[in-house]
């Protein structure tokens, strides 16, 4: 929702600072009742990219699991649409 506000700021032509953006954000996120984070947090660079990191190593092995190439998926079509005949 809040990337579709930001693309219809941008498509309607109007200049916005940094501090319009993060204000917009912080009044985004307390209608949408989330906690705003007002310090640097506590988890340093590297670990979250460590963390990142293995989460996305899970989610490759899923996604690869049920990856079906475009090439598969028309071979797929024509045999479906032509029963296996040549």
């Amino acid at each position: 929702m809040y990337l579709d506000y930001a693309e219809n700021q941008a498509e309607k032509h109007r200049p916005m600072s940094m501090k319009d953006w993060i204000d917009r954000l912080d009044a985004f996120l307390k209608f949408n009742e989330y906690e705003i984070l007002e310090n640097l947090g506590e988890v340093s660079a590297e670990v979250a990219k460590q963390i990142v990191t293995r989460e996305f190593e899970k989610f490759r092995k899923i996604q690869d699991a049920h990856y079906v190439s475009d090439f598969d998926q028309k071979v797929r079509k024509y045999l479906k649409n032509n029963n296996g005949n040549t």
